[in-house]
């Protein structure tokens, strides 16, 4: 027993004495931390620009000795995306990580053709986080907007993060991660929509922009863009509305502004006589924001209900044309109504799958908003 005993301790002394924390990439000065991946196409493959951690300024106890920059941006070209990367990591000789990854920017040019072949790469390095925002820049390469100067001691890729986010807590864009683009993509009916970047001047400085949808074809290829309001229209019917501002109007023709605090989505899809076709019930949830009318008095009830009723008739008209331009514009399913059908009848979508562009173009809506205005501000400071 005892010499069991002296064995034990005599292989954990050993374990302790020959293991070093010196090893190469163990060490956050050799890591490689990633913020942020700009993929551009070049004439003979791709120029990618990363955005990483200025590793020595945040392991430096002074960082006035390392300089004042919160990241560095590197750039590498390469046949492929993975090339340009090794590249990248000649430069800086560090051990990349992409676990801190936020956001994967794809230039137009790269969104024209199979972007699958792009996100193909971070589909299978095993440290990309599913979560990963993935958006397009437009009227700009992708690698300017990780190398705009929004100002200093800034991550770059962390502010667009938080704008994504905020943009689709506002139901202006959809939430389009990594995963969510994978899983469209073996969808066999539906087709990619991602959130749009422009950089806008600011002074000296430049800001991030997003309010436009980009929309994809059945081969993954860019094919055109949805305006602002078009994609406000377009979240609610996908069934990510979240929050939102809605403006009507009384009888004076004084303006009403609503803010949405919460909205819910329900599906139905049958065919008939061949014909698809979507119920959509959409129930949203209002405060009043602000009111042009009545000098801060209380609103009659009467005025309430015709915010109500006139909320819910140029929504129900909006929600309507957005449908027919996204079936009149070659009828790409950004909707993924094809996984409505299968959700409420498996049979129909097993025969009209394979002609889903076709279907899907003759295909009818039907549009059921409720309004529910919660608050009007009665209990105002001056009362």
């Amino acid at each position: 027993m005892l010499k069991k005993i002296t064995l034990l301790f005599l292989v954990v002394f050993i374990f302790f004495c020959f293991c070093s924390c010196e090893r190469y990439g163990t060490e956050i000065e050799d890591m490689m931390i990633i913020q942020g991946i700009a993929v551009d196409r070049e004439k003979d493959g791709y120029e990618v620009t990363i955005e990483m951690l200025n590793n020595k300024q945040s392991a430096s106890a002074d960082s006035s000795n390392v300089g004042e920059e919160m990241t560095l941006i590197y750039s590498g070209k390469g046949e492929t995306v993975a090339k340009a990367l090794r590249l990248i990591i000649n430069k800086t000789g560090n051990v990349p990580t992409y676990t801190h990854n936020k956001v994967i920017i794809l230039s137009e040019e790269v969104a024209k053709s199979d972007i699958t072949k792009v996100l193909d790469f971070f589909e299978r390095d095993y440290t990309t986080q599913p979560i990963t925002l993935v958006c397009t820049a437009k009227d700009v390469k992708a690698g300017e907007v990780l190398k705009a100067n929004i100002g200093k001691d800034i991550s770059k890729s962390e502010v667009l993060e938080k704008i994504l986010n905020q943009s689709s807590i506002s139901s202006i864009t959809p939430e389009t991660r990594l995963i969510d683009v994978i899983n469209t993509v073996l969808d066999e009916t539906a087709c990619i929509a991602l959130p749009t970047v422009t950089l806008q001047e600011n002074g000296e400085t430049k800001t991030f922009f997003v309010e436009n949808i980009a929309v994809f074809n059945y081969n993954n290829e860019l094919s055109y863009y949805l305006g602002r309001e078009t994609s406000e229209s377009f979240v609610k019917l996908l069934g990510e509305l979240k929050n939102g501002t809605l403006v009507t109007e009384d009888e004076k023709g004084d303006k009403a502004t609503f803010i949405i605090v919460d909205g819910k989505t329900k599906y139905k899809a049958e065919v008939i006589n061949g014909i698809i076709n979507y119920n959509v019930k959409i129930k949203m949830y209002c405060d009043l924001n602000a009111y042009e009318g009545d000098n801060f008095k209380t609103i009659k009830n009467e005025t309430v209900e015709l915010f109500r009723k006139n909320i819910e008739t140029d929504t129900e008209s909006k929600l309507r044309d957005t449908y027919k331009a996204i079936k009149e514009q070659n009828s790409f399913d950004i909707l993924h109504f094809g996984r409505r059908l299968l959700q409420n009848d498996k049979n129909a979508y097993k025969q009209m799958k394979n002609n889903w562009q076709n279907n899907f173009k003759n295909s009818n809506i039907n549009v059921d908003v409720e309004v529910v205005i919660r608050r009007i501000g009665e209990e105002s400071y001056h009362e």
